[in-house]
């Protein structure tokens, strides 16, 4: 956005037009009046222009395609064709997203009802391959293989999601209509602590008019100052222990701890106790719900690069969800091996991770892929489960 159409789109011009309207209707005006007034006036349009300054230095365009959701907390926004960025990795890529908001090789509208077989892969920003095109993601590469074979794949990976969300958005699809007959859902390390960033949210199909979300939304990602007063204002004051907090010490201790609760104990007993035990209780929530659909769950754990280096033997991530797994009879897929195979745990970082990232490069996406091909191929367990 230029700082012109920053100007002239900044909420707080737009508020200077409106009281400027009503003075126009107004009565008697004494000049008192006219002097607060045109200080107000003068206030508002020099805010703007700070606004569209700020926005255009400070705020970045790469995320425009994702949208916040009154019942499920955030995702993408449907039918989108843009370019963005992940961090300071990579090339500018290209994402496109379907009818469902969910990336795709193209926008298409997804019927609800499928026609075949079809699968939807779920998780978090590992799932959505951030700083890759869609045909390099572990979905991509998964719906690219199996597309000649008639079975639909779908990728519903989205940044910063937990099983609160997974099963919230599952819930909200298959209420709209959505049929499908597997989920096969990654559940990352960080989402312990995103379940505790998470416990405030309470979803709700009418907290406020679409047009007054969309609208909010549209400012937030537009405008500096609308979400600088949004952020102190009201998020974090809904949210106490949202990143930002001193709950973790402010963001930089925030994404530091983050890894940690599977073999920190004093961070485990501090919030990774609670945030483990809400995971569990909302995928098993998520797993009774699709069996209620006649939908297979298939559960997948991988490590993060602090595992790999630090946890040798078995990791609480996955004795918990191994557990979780066999008393459900789900079919549980361990990746932790496939990663800590074949080399030492510094050159297996260097082959499958992005540098000085936590998320896997095309190396890495890859051997998730063909893991996750080969086990749909020998029916990856969906016998498992009676339907």
């Amino acid at each position: 956005m230029s700082l012109l159409s920053g100007f002239l789109l900044s909420p707080f011009l737009w508020l200077a037009l409106l009281l400027t309207a009503l003075f126009s209707f107004a009565g008697h005006r004494t000049p008192l009046f006219r002097l607060v007034f045109f200080n107000v006036i003068s206030f508002l349009v020099i805010a703007a222009l700070f606004d569209a300054l700020f926005a255009y230095v400070l705020l970045t365009p790469d995320h425009l395609f994702r949208t916040d959701h009154r019942y499920y907390h955030h995702g993408l926004k449907p039918y989108q064709d843009q370019t963005t960025k992940w961090g300071d990795y990579g090339e500018r890529y290209r994402v496109r997203t379907n009818s469902l908001g969910m990336l795709d090789a193209e926008i298409r509208e997804v019927p609800l009802k499928k026609e075949g077989r079809r699968i939807i892969l779920m998780g978090d920003s590992f799932i959505e391959g951030v700083g890759f095109e869609y045909e390099k993601t572990v979905p991509g590469l998964v719906a690219a293989h199996f597309a000649p074979k008639g079975v639909e794949v779908l990728g519903a990976g989205t940044v910063s999601y937990s099983p609160k969300l997974h099963y919230l958005r599952m819930k909200y699809l298959l209420e709209e209509g959505l049929t499908f007959d597997d989920l096969y859902l990654f559940i990352d390390i960080g989402d312990i602590q995103d379940e505790i960033v998470y416990a405030y949210f309470v979803p709700d199909e009418h907290r406020e008019p679409l047009w007054k979300e969309r609208l909010s939304l549209f400012y937030y990602q537009h405008s500096w100052l609308f979400r600088l007063l949004r952020d102190r204002f009201s998020f974090r004051q809904e949210n106490p222990r949202h990143e930002f907090s001193d709950y973790w010490g402010g963001l930089p201790q925030y994404y530091q701890v983050r890894p940690r609760w599977t073999h920190d104990e004093k961070e485990f007993e501090r919030w990774g106790k609670q945030g483990l035990a809400s995971a569990l209780d909302y995928t098993d929530k998520l797993f009774n719900l699709l069996k209620k659909h006649n939908i297979v769950l298939h559960l997948s754990v991988h490590p993060w690069r602090e595992q790999i280096l630090r946890e040798k033997g078995t990791s609480l991530q996955q004795s918990a969800w191994s557990l979780f797994c066999a008393e459900r009879n789900i079919d549980f897929i361990d990746l932790f091996p496939l990663f800590q195979r074949n080399g030492s745990a510094t050159e297996i970082i260097g082959r499958y991770f992005i540098e000085k990232d936590i998320h896997w490069n095309e190396a890495g996406m890859r051997l998730v892929a063909d893991e996750i091909i080969a086990r749909i191929e020998s029916d990856g367990g969906s016998k498992t489960q009676e339907k």
